[in-house]
């Protein structure tokens, strides 16, 4: 009898193994989208994002630069189309203040970017350069005609086992995403820039009320496997109108 259900258990192994080898990156991709929310997800119009965070440039949370952000918010038009991963795309405004001081104001109009910068996170300007930022949103199109997608290696996102997927976007562009083996929820992207290697953790995943869409509540931004900023959005919306006006920097 103990022979049988060792035999059971190593087919059943055996079988699990088979299935996870045969899965592509388009298969991984597929199942991720499904789960964040489908199309909701993969073509949404607008996004907002309102939170706190703590910024510890070079990972010191002891220097004098490091500080809480009572106020952390992001207004993101999408863009119908991306064929380019580390660039700015649509429209896009971060905001970080604390108490009652301006941290940074980082803006995209969808022609020119802004960075408007306390002296404070003036000598971060190039972490804050939002094209060291970008590289999530590409994978809302790896599955397009024109993008190359590999499964790499499996690998640990906090300590979650997770399905690596590399994609290059049509500019010839690498940006590499982890991806959940069990929930499917995307919980890593990491890609180069000109500070150096970047990537970022994403966690605490909730559904937006009455739409279809996955948002991770935590995330957490590393420049050379330094965490600089960590961020705990309380609020997110999803598709609801954002006034053209908020991207216009004076």
């Amino acid at each position: 009898m103990k022979k049988l259900v060792l035999l059971i258990t190593l087919i059943s192994t055996s079988t699990l193994t088979t299935i996870s080898q045969k899965l592509t990156a388009l298969d991984v991709l597929k199942k991720a989208t499904e789960i964040a929310g489908g199309d909701t997800w993969q073509n949404p119009k607008t996004l907002l994002l309102k939170g706190n965070a703590d910024f510890t440039p070079y990972g010191l949370a002891d220097d004098k630069n490091a500080i809480h952000f009572d106020k952390y918010t992001m207004h993101r038009i999408f863009p119908p189309y991306n064929d380019e991963a580390h660039k700015a795309n649509g429209k896009v405004r971060f905001d970080a203040a604390y108490k009652d001081s301006t941290f940074f104001l980082l803006n995209f109009d969808g022609k020119k970017q802004t960075l408007n910068l306390s002296e404070r996170a003036k000598p971060y300007a190039k972490q804050f350069n939002l094209s060291n930022n970008f590289g999530f949103s590409i994978i809302r199109f790896a599955d397009k005609p024109a993008f190359q997608t590999t499964l790499l290696g499996d690998d640990f996102v906090d300590g979650f086992p997770c399905y690596m997927i590399k994609i290059i976007d049509p500019k010839m562009n690498m940006t590499v995403f982890g991806i959940d083996k069990k929930d499917f929820y995307i919980r890593q992207v990491a890609f180069s820039t000109e500070v150096g290697f970047h990537h970022r953790i994403y966690s605490d995943f909730k559904k937006a009320k009455n739409i279809n869409f996955l948002q991770p509540t935590r995330l957490r931004i590393y420049f050379e496997g330094l965490k600089w900023v960590d961020i705990k959005w309380k609020e997110f919306y999803v598709n609801q109108e954002i006034d053209d006006k908020v991207f216009v920097v004076e």
